[in-house]
């Protein structure tokens, strides 16, 4: 009951509230016309204007400015959002962020953590096909080493091996005999590319996002 009364008086002494609501609704009806269109860069800044408005924004809203700072290449806006998101109760929109933050590892040549982030994406949405499709290829091509050297290895074996150990650039870890480390880094590009092509399909509805990905 108190609950309720405390509501209506912060109406009555905030007049702007319904105003704000209604601009809200304004600018998140621009965001979704001008995100379909491909224009990410407008979307973002749209989105700052919504942030200005209200700072507690929809988890559908988050996800789809994500999407936008990613695909201009904002990876580190586009972690933050999905970062907010990985946990989010809805198992279908943290399964995408977790997929997403995993592309985002394996474009920081952490191929381990992206295998985390893809198997905790298929726990948290058992039928996220894209989230197993990322797993299974990286795990083909991803070989970590771990294992020490063979007794039969001279002290320079063991060196290198070591040294190598120290510091993994991008993706040196592909080491598979059937896929060479330039086709890694091809098909990591392929990876990204496919994924922005569905990734701005159905916007701010949870049942667009359910049906979309």
């Amino acid at each position: 009951m108190y609950q309720f009364i405390y509501h209506i008086v912060f109406f009555l002494l905030n007049p702007q509230f319904f105003g704000n609501i209604e601009q809200q609704n304004t600018l998140k009806k621009e965001f979704n016309e001008v995100l379909l269109k491909g224009e990410f860069a407008k979307a973002i800044g749209i989105f700052e204007q919504i942030e200005n408005v209200n700072r507690l924004i929809e988890p559908e809203l988050r996800l789809d400015v994500a999407h936008a700072y990613f695909a201009v290449n904002d990876t580190l806006n586009a972690r933050i959002n999905y970062e907010y998101l990985q946990d989010n109760p809805n198992n279908i929109q943290a399964a995408q962020a977790k997929n997403q933050l995993g592309i985002l590892a394996l474009m920081k040549g952490d191929s381990a953590l992206a295998l985390k982030l893809f198997k905790s994406s298929m726990e948290k949405n058992i039928d996220n096909e894209k989230a197993r499709f990322n797993f299974e290829l990286i795990s083909r091509i991803y070989h970590p080493k771990f294992s020490p050297p063979p007794p039969q290895q001279d002290q320079k074996q063991s060196q290198e091996i070591i040294a190598s150990e120290e510091k993994e650039k991008e993706l040196d870890q592909y080491t598979s005999n059937k896929i060479s480390k330039e086709k890694a880094l091809q098909l990591l590009e392929d990876l990204k590319n496919s994924e922005m092509k569905v990734l701005i399909s159905g916007k701010n509805s949870k049942k667009k996002v359910e049906k979309d990905w």
